[in-house]
């Protein structure tokens, strides 16, 4: 499964350095912190978040966004969603509502 994630992050970087998609997807996001628990793989899924445009932090506790499960306190305001979210704003090239995503 780690290698179809590796893939699509290859597809993407090609894409990306052609100019083809824009790579501020994620610009306008709060900063995202992604859980050890999530699935895609953490680093697969910073790496796709920094190829577009996306802020990661190392603590929650600079977050914005929560991203995978995380059973810990987050600070106010601080929305934790599903993986799912960050793969299908990738997908339709555009940022989603977060509402079909919270694992709150």
């Amino acid at each position: 499964m780690l290698q179809v994630y590796r893939k699509w992050i290859c597809r993407l970087q090609q894409h990306l350095s052609a100019g083809e998609h824009q790579q501020d997807l994620f610009h306008r996001q709060p900063a995202i912190f992604v859980s050890q628990q999530s699935q895609p793989p953490p680093d697969s899924l910073v790496e796709l978040i920094q190829l577009c445009g996306g802020t990661v932090c190392k603590t929650v506790r600079q977050a914005g966004l929560c991203v995978g499960p995380y059973s810990g306190r987050r600070p106010e305001g601080c929305r934790n969603l599903s993986e799912q979210w960050v793969l299908d704003c990738i997908t339709q090239l555009k940022p989603l509502s977060y509402e079909n995503y919270n694992l709150e």
